[in-house]
């Protein structure tokens, strides 16, 4: 299987609490993930990795949770904020040279429409949102969770 970074934008939200994350920790339980996985929660709340783990109660209670949580990592920071995405790129980094590659990355858009736009333009302008790897191997997406538009139009 393939390695890869999903960073999870709004990962103290509802979404990434009660759907993202457990689906994430049952697709690990079926032993359906890479070994070499990391995912990174960005989102405003100050929180050590170790609170961030804290956030889900519900899951700890299964024996496999530790080993899962072992790929949970945090990012504090607004969205408007560029030194966050800086320091979100230098995560990514440490992950990357400790795969010693450049794994296949995600950037989960689990946030309210209205923030799109800042989030994908300052992804854009720290290169996050480009390909890190020289041959294209691995790629980089972004999904958006929620519809957009006021309308069908739209």
């Amino acid at each position: 299987m393939t390695p890869f970074i999903m960073v999870i934008f709004g990962a103290t939200g509802d979404l990434a609490q009660n759907k993202l994350i457990p689906s994430l920790f049952a697709l690990f339980k079926e032993n359906l993930l890479s070994e070499a996985f990391s995912i990174v929660g960005f989102s405003r709340r100050d929180f050590a990795i170790e609170d961030f783990h804290k956030y889900f109660e519900d899951a700890k209670e299964d024996p496999r949770w530790a080993d899962f949580a072992k790929h949970l990592l945090y990012q504090s920071g607004s969205f408007e904020d560029i030194a966050a995405y800086q320091s979100l790129e230098k995560q990514l980094e440490v992950i990357d040279a400790k795969t010693k590659d450049c794994p296949t990355r995600f950037f989960y858009l689990a946030t309210p429409p209205e923030h799109y736009e800042t989030i994908l333009d300052n992804l854009v302008e720290t290169k996050l949102s480009g390909n890190c790897d020289v041959n294209d191997k691995n790629w980089t997406r972004i999904i958006i969770e929620k519809p957009f538009g006021e309308d069908l139009e739209t």
